[in-house]
């Protein structure tokens, strides 16, 4: 099993969803794996990322040094 499906399915686990069939979860557990479930496939570069903070690489270098 990879990473992610193992961080995943602990996610679910700890929110409670691991006992209930996806048609009886509450909606907002479910929204909650869901942002979870995307902020890991944005973080793994699988989706694009929709709000990029620029870092601190991204500045022009000082010609001083």
């Amino acid at each position: 099993m990879d990473e992610l499906a193992r961080y995943l399915s602990l996610r679910a686990r700890q929110l409670g969803l691991a006992d209930l069939p996806p048609a009886q979860a509450p909606a907002d557990t479910l929204a909650e794996l869901a942002r979870d479930t995307l902020q890991e496939l944005i973080a793994l570069g699988l989706l694009p990322d929709p709000d990029p903070a620029v870092g601190c690489w991204s500045a022009p270098r000082s010609e001083l040094h």
